[in-house]
């Protein structure tokens, strides 16, 4: 082999090596937030459903429904989990409300038609 082919080769797997670890530490950084995003898109895919077959939803029923909700990437031993389900159901309805999904109506919600 000649010597160029060697150091191309070596270059190249360092590089390699390089934006693989790159991409590992984005993701590793990012890794919260997404599991935040996840668990509120669960969320939010419970409430809608709920939603379709009830008029009206409650904080208590959020609270009920997002109960043991989890949220877990591929290939990853982190998992986000509701410690405090109330807190979880104020802050999932509150952004619901603002991006318009839904509308409070006093102490309950109501699907934005």
């Amino acid at each position: 082999m000649e010597l160029t082919t060697i150091i191309l080769g070596v270059i190249f797997f360092a590089i390699a090596t390089m934006l693989i670890y790159g991409w590992g530490l984005a993701k590793q950084k990012n890794q919260s937030q997404d599991l935040m995003n996840l668990l509120f898109s669960k969320g939010n895919g419970k409430v809608k459903k709920y939603l379709k077959k009830n008029e009206y939803i409650t904080v208590a029923e959020v609270e009920k429904m997002t109960a043991g909700l989890e949220a877990k990437q591929p290939f990853s031993g982190n998992k986000a989990v509701i410690k405090d389900n109330r807190d979880f159901a104020l802050k999932l309805l509150e952004y619901m409300v603002k991006t318009g999904q839904i509308e409070k109506e006093g102490s309950r919600y109501k699907a934005v038609k």
